[in-house]
């Protein structure tokens, strides 16, 4: 099992209710060994399942902090949501950026993707020009 290592890059990402933590910030908790309250962590925390670390075949230069993107997922079963760092906004163009994409459709027809304000979702049947739907 892969271990999140030196990446916190879902401290940044992700708002945190519980702490009033808003998205695109850093979490107060959050050091340079993770997490420091890692044992008594809000409840949203523990419901976060990074993809890279679930999938043991997804490259070393796809962990999110190194390449600017983390995924989540959502609550339609058929989409994933894609989070590049809006400080790294070219990062979805990049080799990993691409390399997720064609990963995430393969198994989701919706990709959303998230850059700071900026909001798009791909959609795999309209890019295939199929034209299906639900």
């Amino acid at each position: 099992m892969r271990s999140c290592g030196p990446c916190t890059i879902c401290c940044h990402f992700f708002r945190v209710p519980e702490t009033g933590k808003p998205e695109n910030q850093w979490c107060g908790h959050c050091t340079d060994r993770g997490c420091a309250i890692h044992e008594t962590r809000p409840q949203s925390c523990r419901n976060f399942e990074c993809f890279w670390l679930m999938e043991e075949n997804f490259p070393e230069d796809m962990r999110p902090d190194l390449c600017g993107i983390v995924v989540s997922f959502n609550d339609d079963k058929d989409s994933v949501v894609l989070h590049v760092d809006p400080d790294r906004p070219e990062a979805l163009g990049e080799e990993a950026g691409e390399a997720w994409v064609e990963a995430l459709l393969k198994s989701y027809r919706r990709l959303y993707i998230v850059c700071g304000e900026d909001r798009m979702m791909l959609d795999r049947d309209e890019l295939l020009g199929n034209g299906a739907s639900e």
